[in-house]
């Protein structure tokens, strides 16, 4: 069908009729039947070079046809995985999405609105910020330490992050060895990259104690403060300690950071060093109150807590 035929045939009367039919042809062609943009620039070419010829003594009624006209002239592109659409014209919306993927953007007012995926949030003209989850330690304190309460509560440890509240108790994250300061305290954050915001039972394994976890605990991109003093995670330093006796392993890694049972094994090792000087105080695991021996209350403190273990 020619352009003459649209006109004779009473779709349009007009020629400017006919110009702005023109454009909706190709607005269809790019939005429904998804034609790429080189065809349509094809179909678009002829249109405009027949109004170049049929409108050249009016140039006003040309452009004003175009001004009418570009607002309906939409960007698509689609792949099997991907999808995008954009209005070229105006303070408008830019939308784009994937299988793991969104992002959409009001062009006119930056600012407005926010872009999702699973490792990121985008706020537009606001901030930029990835969602990697960290950890700080509030407080982890050793049961029975020698010396003043909050002066040699320091233990080597490891974190874990688990499914919450769960009876398979998977371990999603561990963290690698440090140390906490003399008074209990971890103020270095520890990353879980690629960890999601949500909820999470948190383990806390020190160097000669079982495993202590903190059920429950939704943690929020950025950083999150733990406090193993308390079972319910809240601000204020509490009674709860670190259960000492778990000395299995030579310690040098989180695989050789015990066995999380307090049992013959471990009581063997405190037995085999009965006496044994520890002048710095924490060179010897079955020190276990962390003074300057191996003695019998480091025994007495295993045989308590013999038989236990850490927490699922």
């Amino acid at each position: 069908m020619t352009l003459d035929v649209l006109s004779k045939g009473g779709f349009c009367q007009k020629k400017e009729d006919i110009l702005f039919f023109c454009f909706r042809i190709c607005y269809n062609l790019i939005v429904n039947f998804k034609f790429n943009l080189q065809k349509t620039a094809k179909i678009m070419k002829g249109f405009i070079s027949y109004f170049f010829f049929g409108l050249k003594s009016n140039n006003n009624l040309l452009a004003v046809f175009f001004a009418i006209s570009l607002p309906f002239f939409v960007f698509a592109a689609t792949s099997a995985n991907y999808q995008t659409d954009q209005e070229r014209a105006g303070s408008v919306e830019f939308s784009a999405t994937s299988t793991n993927y969104q992002f959409d953007a009001e062009i006119g007012h930056p600012g407005v609105g926010q872009s999702t995926s699973g490792n990121y949030i985008y706020d537009h003209g606001t901030i930029w910020a990835t969602s990697t989850i960290t950890t700080t330690i509030q407080w982890a304190v050793p049961e029975s330490r020698a010396g003043v309460a909050g002066t040699n509560d320091d233990v080597g440890f490891y974190l874990t992050i688990r499914t919450a509240d769960s009876d398979d108790d998977v371990v999603l994250f561990t963290s690698g060895l440090a140390s906490t300061s003399d008074d209990g305290t971890y103020a270095t954050p520890i990353s879980f990259t690629g960890l999601n915001a949500g909820t999470y039972d948190i383990g806390f394994k020190g160097s000669a104690h079982l495993t202590k976890v903190l059920n429950n605990i939704y943690l929020v991109a950025g950083d999150n403060v733990l406090n193993f003093t308390q079972a319910d995670n809240s601000a204020t330093k509490g009674s709860v300690t670190l259960v000492a006796g778990d000395v299995s392993g030579d310690g040098g890694s989180v695989s050789e950071l015990g066995d999380d049972v307090v049992n013959s094994v471990d009581l063997s090792l405190v037995l085999s060093q009965l006496d044994v000087d520890d002048s710095t105080g924490n060179g010897l695991r079955p020190n276990l109150n962390q003074d300057t021996v191996v003695n019998s209350v480091d025994l007495s403190l295993m045989i308590s807590n013999l038989d236990q273990e850490g927490d699922n």
